[in-house]
């Protein structure tokens, strides 16, 4: 959902009902879809043409990959984390002479402090 100035947050909402609670507070939007880490700790998405992971209870963001270029930034597809969490797999495309293609890329997530 969008915040009050139109930038693309994530927002959480208890399953019984009640107001939304805003879990981040970016200065860009989130540019894909995104998955839970499965312990629940983190949100793997895009942003900023780089893979970012959020903390799900501080809101805090933090950049996993360099960003890139509009044109080989990853694509808006779900960043996928690995069943032991340790990893990210997400697509970006690639040149190959004349022709792009959409690759799989892995990123290792940092341990949480």
């Amino acid at each position: 959902m969008k915040d009050d100035d139109g930038i693309v947050q994530f927002w959480s909402v208890s399953p019984n009902g009640g107001e939304p609670r805003q879990i981040t507070r970016n200065e860009w939007s989130i540019g894909s879809a995104f998955t839970w880490s499965p312990d629940g700790r983190w949100i793997g998405h895009v942003m900023d043409n780089s893979v970012f992971v959020t903390d799900a209870f501080t809101g805090h963001s933090s950049r996993l990959t360099e960003r890139s270029p509009d044109s080989s930034a990853p694509l808006p597809l779900a960043c996928v984390f690995s069943p032991d969490g340790r990893w990210i797999a997400y697509t970006r495309r690639v040149e190959s002479g004349a022709q792009n293609y959409s690759q799989i890329f892995i990123v290792s997530v940092p341990a949480p402090p």
